[in-house]
């Protein structure tokens, strides 16, 4: 510090940068966390049973049930509200392996809801790591714990974590389970053409 300078001019100077620095960091989240919001907002909702294609893949979700609980029957799992079981394939069009990342479930609120990620006692469970061969077709079953009620199932390209294409597929509330669902190495039944 020079003699002309007095502590005061140097803390104002410091809390200025700083001022300016915060300011900066907000707006810049901001504009991402808006990013992220328009993205949401103009992907394309699908019905289901519709063909979901984004990028290179394309989903289609077959089936949905709520179940209280599943598995064998001496140990079964008991939901902490409602299984929803979606059945769902999904195809690789491109010319190489594609990842396919955990889904997620959003209400009508904005609310997300992960999918379960320990879910070996479900027939025809997707698994943890999807990976789907080039112009191959795989089918499978994936799994949440959530509150009866309508829900978008967001699905993507497969793309980079936060430079993904997205599009959602409305999973309506539906509570036709009269026909169960398998425990795990009973196999599953082929679906009904």
């Amino acid at each position: 510090m020079t003699q002309n300078q007095s502590p005061f001019h140097s803390r104002r100077g410091f809390l200025l940068t700083a001022t300016s620095a915060a300011i900066l960091q907000s707006a810049c989240s901001r504009e991402a966390a808006e990013a992220e919001t328009k993205s949401k907002q103009v992907a394309k909702t699908f019905k289901m049973g519709e063909r979901a294609a984004i990028g290179t893949l394309t989903y289609s979700v077959l089936e949905s049930g709520y179940f209280t609980q599943l598995g064998e029957a001496g140990k079964p799992k008991l939901a902490e509200k409602r299984f929803l079981v979606i059945r769902m394939s999904i195809t690789n069009g491109a010319g190489k392996e594609a990842e396919v990342p955990l889904f997620r479930l959003i209400d009508d609120k904005g609310t997300e809801y992960p999918e379960l990620q320990e879910a070996s006692f479900l027939s025809g469970w997707f698994g943890l790591l999807r990976k789907i061969g080039p112009t191959m077709t795989e089918e499978g079953r994936i799994l949440f714990d959530v509150a009866p009620r309508p829900y978008k199932l967001e699905v993507t390209d497969g793309g980079e974590t936060g430079k993904e294409l997205l599009a959602y597929i409305d999973i309506p509330m539906d509570f036709d389970t009269a026909e169960p669902i398998p425990a795990a190495g009973q196999g599953v039944s082929a679906p009904a053409k």
